[in-house]
């Protein structure tokens, strides 16, 4: 059997096995593009409710209430800087196609 036989072959198996292992990663990567999506909007719906929770007056005063409130501010901001840091690369990877 001619060599180039073989090696049209041999490179058509390569070419067939890295398909296969880009349609899976692809597939992985859309999976997580979801997943990440759905936490956007549920970081998106908690923000809105801990928003309105932090713009009611406190009538309570005691150092244990606001501590608590100092850190539902704190887990707020934290929720606000994952979700822009989220929509920057989001944004970044959508102008780099253009």
């Amino acid at each position: 059997m001619p060599w180039y036989i073989i090696l049209i072959s041999a490179l058509g198996i390569v070419v067939l096995v890295e398909t296969f292992l880009l349609i899976r990663l692809s597939i992985t990567i859309f999976k997580f593009e979801d997943e990440i999506t759905g936490c956007l909007d549920k970081i998106d719906l908690s923000y809105k409710k801990i928003a309105i929770i932090l713009e009611k007056p406190l009538f309570y005063d005691s150092p244990e209430v606001r501590e608590v409130l100092n850190q539902i501010g704190s887990v707020n901001n934290s929720l606000l800087e994952i979700a822009n840091g989220l929509a920057r690369i989001d944004i970044e990877d959508s102008t780099e196609g253009d």
